[in-house]
């Protein structure tokens, strides 16, 4: 369309759609714009020059200094349009900004908005009301297979689909933003200017324009909120709608394929679907890739479609290469369709200085994030293998449950098993703590201290504060969490307490021991919540109830474990 003295090409997309992404970078080749703008926070223009050096998937994370439940992410996978014209904007040397409404504003509502489901995914709607169950087999379907330009395709559904629709007040503020960052770009005297926005905003977009006062008028007064944005890793199991994001999909690893797969998807898809159950000792001969191919193509000419979607070779494998398992299927399900792939982002990324000291202590200790479960044995006499031990146990005082402990194998004090599994929301929990230190040995330093400084801070909180700062070597933590514990324990005269608190008193008692880590003083602590337990018990037994006395066997037994535990010699 023409605007002014510019001309405005609106293409829109289905977001996270491999279609749209090719046909998006089609058409930027062939248009040359020289200016894009892109549906996405302006507030990411400064670091959008970042996205060559990154591997995605990665999203965009705003959020408020100070309050981490008020954040948002925008995710991207190579196969997303936006992606992709981010890329062709930064090889082109063409300038690539962002023009949804600024995350200050977002940010700053209640959050309780909710978006229809229509205009999350309008690409859909029209797939389901054509009788497609995949958007994506719709799109290849009835729109690249027509041979003539999509958009101007999509440009006319939309505005059919949105005929005699009232967008609501957030709707409308966004829209009427992106319509102002239009007019800026064309004020600056670019002539030919490229959106890509998802298919649903178009006709807002479209000639001719609002007035300029009537969009004013909804931006005015906004509410704000001062803004971060920065880039972080994202993973497919986050991306895929199940795992909560509103515009995601259900199987972004086969889209992946789908945009990534140079020929011959289908046989291309099966064979590493054999491969997939190969690996976990399954036997799948070529005869099931090949039958389980022709299978696919059968069902997709059966059912009318050019070529075979995900419901067709999931049908192929689970008849052909599982032979019905259901489990061999979820399997594929999970490790092919939706994915095991973890983005990564540059050195130049901002980050706050803990994010940095993880990344550094990841290399150093050769601790590679993934987005799968990963079980890993530390032997704690290895001085590498006892760094990454404390560096686990500083992330889980912070609330980064990056590692989850489990039963260690073999005997002694010495080993320990952990099952590591990086999230995206990780990065946000590094972020909110950035205040307490530089890096993660200072900022669980001062958590554990305000932990201990907390009222009320209850007398088995605070044991296991104890153990956690011995298992995550905080020497400069330890002594304010003992002086604590001392006070609390000298005040609390419930026998039930005590007996609850000493076990963990124990296991802190002998792990300053195995670990090297001196505990001053926790043996007299030790000593003094033992002797007043002995003398309490007898008076603790009286008149107690068969439900009261089994919960107080259960202490018995927990003490007479610990007590034990402390005589025991420390063995490897």
């Amino acid at each position: 369309m023409r605007a002014g003295r510019a001309d405005v090409f609106v293409l829109g997309v289905r977001h996270h759609g491999p279609g749209s992404a090719r046909a998006v970078r089609d058409e930027l080749e062939r248009l040359r714009p020289d200016a894009i703008l892109i549906e996405g926070p302006p507030e990411a223009d400064p670091i959008v020059s970042l996205a060559p050096g990154m591997e995605p998937p990665v999203a965009l994370l705003a959020h408020v200094p100070g309050q981490p439940s008020r954040a948002a992410f925008w995710p991207f996978a190579a196969f997303s349009p936006e992606w992709q014209a981010i890329l062709y904007g930064t090889s082109a040397g063409v300038p690539v900004r962002f023009c949804d409404l600024p995350a200050a504003h977002s940010l700053a509502g209640d959050g309780d908005e909710k978006v229809p489901g229509l205009r999350a995914d309008p690409i859909g709607t029209l797939a389901a009301a054509a009788g497609y169950d995949d958007p994506e087999r719709w799109w290849e379907d009835v729109v690249e297979h027509r041979g003539d330009t999509p958009f101007a395709v999509i440009a006319e559904a939309m505005a059919a689909v949105r005929e005699g629709h009232q967008p609501d007040e957030r709707e409308a503020r966004r829209e009427a933003y992106m319509r102002k960052t239009l007019r800026a770009a064309i004020r600056q005297g670019y002539g030919r200017i490229a959106v890509i926005c998802g298919a649903w905003h178009v006709p807002a977009l479209a000639a001719p324009l609002p007035l300029v006062g009537a969009d004013n008028a909804l931006l005015r007064g906004l509410p704000k909120v001062k803004a971060e944005l920065t880039w972080v890793p994202w993973t497919y199991g986050r991306l895929a709608s199940w795992s909560g994001y509103g515009a995601g999909i259900s199987s972004p690893g086969w889209y992946h394929h789908l945009f990534d797969a140079p020929d011959r998807p289908v046989e291309r898809w099966l064979t590493g679907a054999a491969g997939v159950l190969r690996d976990e000792g399954l036997p799948v001969s070529s005869a099931h890739v090949i039958e389980s191919v022709r299978l696919a193509h059968g069902l997709a000419a059966l059912r009318g479609r050019p070529l075979a979607g995900l419901g067709e070779v999931t049908e192929a494998a689970r008849a052909v290469l599982c032979e019905g398992d259901d489990l061999a299927v979820e399997l594929i399900q999970r490790r092919m369709v939706v994915g095991d792939r973890l983005g990564h982002v540059g050195d130049g990324t901002p980050m706050v200085p803990i994010q940095r000291d993880l990344r550094e202590q990841q290399r150093r200790l050769r601790l590679k994030p993934e987005a799968l479960d990963r079980e890993i044995d530390l032997d704690l006499r290895k001085p590498l293998d006892l760094d990454r031990s404390h560096l686990l146990h500083r992330l889980r005082l912070l609330g980064v449950d990056w590692g989850t402990m489990g039963q260690a194998r073999g005997k002694g004090t010495f080993r320990e098993t952990w099952s590591l599994r990086w999230r995206p929301e990780h990065d946000l929990a590094l972020i909110e703590h950035a205040a307490l230190g530089t890096t993660v040995a200072a900022a669980a330093t001062q958590r554990a201290r305000g932990l201990a400084a907390a009222e009320p801070a209850a007398l088995a909180d605070l044991t296991s504060l104890v153990e956690q700062c011995l298992l995550a070597e905080l020497p400069e933590a330890l002594p304010e969490v003992l002086a604590a514990l001392s006070a609390k324990a000298a005040l609390d005269t419930d026998v039930t307490h005590l007996m609850a608190a000493l076990p963990a008193m124990v296991r802190a008692h002998r792990y300053g021991d195995v670990r090297g880590t001196p505990a001053e003083g926790l043996a007299v602590i030790v000593r003094s919540m033992l002797d007043r337990i002995c003398v309490g018990l007898p008076v603790a037994v009286t008149g107690l109830d068969d439900g009261a006395a089994a919960g107080l066997l259960k202490h018995v037994d927990g003490v007479h474990s610990a007590v034990a535990l402390l005589h025991e010699p420390s063995r490897p």
